[in-house]
């Protein structure tokens, strides 16, 4: 893993355990702040990072703890370096199932697979257990897959269910929504489903999971409201207003 962190392609900022070593003399202020939360949200990586084009595009956009209708084009998280994520949670579906263990799930009395690397395993725990006494709980008791060695649909690009560290859930009453479901289109406007955003315990689900780490697929202009992915990066401490 540290090897594979190390050949990292990109020619950028490096950053080791959120110290900038080196800057860029223009528009310093995205990068560094992107590059720190990086390695602020996974401070075990054990080598520098290199913030090369492709991390910068990962980090561009804001995610919003606010809930809201996204823009056009507002996908905060879902461009994804896939390099960067093969180093963190293994780049074959052996090295990924290899880390993957059992999480407790107690909205269903069952468990969760997902992996143990960079804290996933135990985030997705304390969700678990703070969902678990809330009315909330009924939303996702009915888990709709977590690891899967797959593309995202229609691409060649890795799902971040492929790295066993997203999760899916059976939502009730047709809140669960995606936008191919829909027969949007990916370079044109997708009306939002609205109604999802003003329901109280999708809301309560979708706090408990931020809290912990993870985004969520229904802040996104191409909208996935069933799907969660673990992404500190992005809702860390320090990283929630990144620019």
């Amino acid at each position: 893993m540290k090897k594979a962190l190390r050949q990292y392609l990109g020619a950028g900022i490096w950053v080791a355990l959120g110290i900038v070593v080196a800057a860029q003399p223009v528009f310093a202020t995205t990068p560094l702040s992107g590059a720190a939360c990086l390695a602020q949200a996974y401070p075990d990586l054990g080598e520098p990072l290199d913030y090369g084009d492709e991390l910068q595009t990962q980090m561009a956009q804001t995610y919003p703890l606010e809930f809201r209708v996204p823009g056009p084009q507002e996908d905060p998280g879902r461009v994804r370096s896939e390099p960067f994520f093969k180093a963190l949670y293994g780049a074959t579906r052996e090295q990924v199932q290899a880390q993957l263990v059992a999480v407790p799930w107690p909205p269903s009395g069952g468990s969760l697979l997902f992996s143990s690397r960079h804290g996933a395993a135990a985030a997705l725990q304390r969700v678990g257990a703070a969902l678990a006494p809330q009315p909330a709980a009924a939303y996702v008791r009915h888990s709709a897959g977590t690891f899967h060695w797959r593309n995202v649909a229609g691409t060649p690009r890795k799902s971040l269910h492929a790295f066993g560290v997203a999760v899916d859930f059976a939502l009730p009453r047709q809140l669960g929504r995606y936008w191919q479901w829909s027969g949007c289109k990916e370079d044109k406007h997708c009306p939002y489903p609205e109604a999802v955003f003003r329901d109280a315990q999708m809301q309560d689900v979708v706090r408990a999971f931020e809290q912990e780490g993870f985004i969520w697929g229904g802040k996104w202009a191409h909208y996935d409201t069933l799907h969660f992915e673990y992404r500190p990066e992005l809702v860390g401490p320090r990283c929630k207003n990144v620019q």
